[in-house]
């Protein structure tokens, strides 16, 4: 089961910072899902896993939020 970050309400850089901290605290392959309602998250949260070289499973657009799966890599 996947941990889950409410970041909701908050706007950037705070849901990446978020998400940053927590990847720390899981495993290599555990899963994290973050909601998130800042407009520029869905590219943030992109170009982030790309950098940090964790997986990126799916951004789910649900109205204003967006919902985003990450793997965390090896």
């Amino acid at each position: 089961m996947a941990r889950r970050i409410d970041a909701r309400g908050r706007s950037c850089p705070v849901p990446i910072l978020m998400v940053q901290r927590t990847i720390k605290e899981i495993a290599p392959g555990e899963e994290i899902e973050i909601t998130a309602d800042d407009r520029a998250f869905p590219q943030d949260i992109q170009a982030w896993c790309l950098h940090s070289k964790n997986a990126l499973i799916e951004v789910q657009h649900l109205g204003t939020t967006a919902v985003a799966r990450i793997r965390r890599g090896g």
